[in-house]
């Protein structure tokens, strides 16, 4: 019942001003890891998510799905990464490469520092949302055949240092 409300919240949501919605919850399997067994200790939960195919590469001699084009600099989209999370994304740049792969770079709205960064090429795609606001990292990382893929919640103060 709960799930039902925040689901509706978000998709009203999204619809009144929010951008195009380009990644949401996967329906099937809805059920959230929150088990310490199967996180590292700065994992909150994962999930399963889907990403629409506008933003996914073509791929050659294959059916087009697509049915939108990609987001443009200065569109706003959404991402709807969990059933209570959702970032509205002011898009700055979309480079396109050769090959096919997509770079797309942008700011969460009303966020001085939280940047967001999705890379689609023909074999995946990953996805980095930084919510410097609430010390939340977001990693998505999915299947470009249909736009499948897996979400991560991470408590950034909880992280480890890098050592480079």
């Amino acid at each position: 019942m709960i799930y039902i409300f925040l689901a509706l919240f978000a998709q009203v949501s999204i619809s009144y001003g929010a951008g195009r919605l380009l990644a949401w919850p996967k329906k099937e399997g809805i059920t959230q890891t929150t088990s310490s067994a199967s996180l590292k200790s700065y994992e909150v939960r994962k999930g399963q998510i889907v990403v629409a195919r506008d933003i996914l590469p073509k791929r050659a001699g294959a059916e087009d799905n697509q049915t939108g084009s990609p987001p443009a600099r200065g569109e706003k989209i959404s991402l709807n990464l969990f059933p209570d999370v959702t970032h509205e994304v002011n898009i700055n740049s979309v480079r396109h490469y050769a090959n096919g792969t997509m770079i797309i770079s942008g700011k969460l709205k009303d966020h001085k520092n939280s940047t967001v960064v999705m890379t689609m090429g023909n074999e995946g795609f990953l996805m980095t949302v930084q919510d410097m606001n609430r010390a939340v990292l977001y990693r998505v990382r999915g299947n470009s055949l249909d736009g499948s893929g897996s979400v991560t919640e991470i408590d950034m103060k909880k992280m480890p240092p890098v050592i480079r």
